[in-house]
């Protein structure tokens, strides 16, 4: 099958820049002593995760129990995930997986996150292991202070949970648009990590795990003492938004093929919308730049740009989305490329995986 078979809009997946991409990360840690643990969230495809633990992963990062669950099923892990378990029907689902002997372990920000954790155990007769988040600037979720994580760790072993280390995020380097000021986030944000982890040592708790970073910060990250494991995600697919903050370094191997259905004198028409498009970080390009998503309706797009006056009504074009995660997780399949030919299909299977 060629890509002009296929009937619009659909996502493709460049296999040799996925392949690439892979390559250029594990490059990046060579010789660093960091590992990655590639976050779940942007392929949501065992696929994908196959091939990345297949190049040298340690594990696999989730931020919900439904991609926990997918990977579980694909026989895939071990699964760190990057967010706390709240709520009976949530905990016994961790306890479930316990069961079937995958290696989960889970975040905790609280004693509720603990007590919870413990009234679990009780009911299933499972150890659960966890990782204590820290907040780490984002003011998000997350032990406040190295005295806290502290007596947080202390309580998992009192427990009998499995304290395994910590985790911490520094995504509010997304917000910061110069490169200088965006770097000093970084670097201030993991050296707060870096605290609780002085602390827990002092404690006699010191983490196996310290885990952070997503695909913007690796370069740092990467050669920041005392970190041991990275998050990174979307350096897998890359995205434009991704490009602005780490230029030159992933290719971009995720696009969606559209179909143009009207061309008028200043602008045409798409027939991708916001039930198959985002633009969650700004507008969506095309591949060569030329034309830009300008607006998304529920079932068209209105493109702009100098491209478009070489456009014309029933012909294909590729677009770069903004940010891979929230697109990708409306469809159901990647058609994998390579070049002008479709060579498979992988199933997102856990697209919308939301709880």
């Amino acid at each position: 099958m060629r890509i002009d078979d296929l009937d619009t809009p659909c996502l493709l997946l460049d296999l040799d820049r996925v392949n690439k991409n892979i390559a250029t990360m594990m490059g990046i840690l060579e010789g660093t002593g960091v590992s990655l643990r590639p976050h779940f969230k942007t392929p949501k495809c065992p696929a994908v995760a196959e091939l990345q633990l297949k190049a040298g992963a340690i594990g696999i990062t989730v931020a919900k129990l439904g991609e926990a669950e997918v990977l579980a099923d694909a026989g895939l892990g071990p699964i760190l995930m990057a967010n706390q378990v709240v709520g009976t029907t949530k905990i016994d689902r961790l306890m479930a997986l316990l069961a079937r002997g995958v290696d989960i372990t889970t975040a905790v920000e609280s004693d509720f996150n603990v007590d919870e954790l413990v009234a679990g155990a009780r009911r299933s007769g499972q150890r659960p292991a966890a990782v204590i988040e820290v907040d780490a600037g984002l003011r998000r979720c997350g032990s406040p202070t190295p005295a806290e994580s502290v007596r947080l760790a202390r309580r998992l072993v009192d427990e009998g949970i499995d304290y395994r280390g910590i985790m911490g995020y520094e995504g509010h380097m997304y917000g910061q648009p110069e490169d200088a000021a965006r770097a000093e986030l970084i670097h201030t944000a993991l050296a707060t990590v870096n605290d609780h982890v002085e602390a827990l040592a002092e404690a006699g708790l010191a983490p196996k795990i310290v885990s952070t970073s997503g695909t913007a910060s690796v370069l740092i990250a990467s050669k920041t003492a005392g970190v041991t494991e990275l998050q990174a995600g979307t350096y897998v697919f890359n995205d434009s938004h991704n490009e602005e903050f780490i230029p030159g370094v992933f290719e971009n191997a995720l696009t969606l093929l559209m179909t143009v259905i009207s061309v008028k004198d200043r602008y045409a028409v798409g027939d991708a919308g916001a039930k198959s498009l985002t633009n969650e970080f700004g507008p969506p390009m095309s591949v060569d730049g030329t034309v830009k998503v300008a607006r998304l309706s529920e079932e068209h797009c209105t493109l702009t740009g100098e491209g478009i006056a070489k456009l014309k009504p029933g012909q294909r074009i590729e677009v770069v989305p903004s940010h891979g995660d929230t697109t990708l997780n409306q469809h159901d399949v990647y058609y994998v490329r390579r070049g002008e030919e479709v060579i498979d299909t992988w199933p997102i299977l856990a697209a919308r995986k939301f709880r």
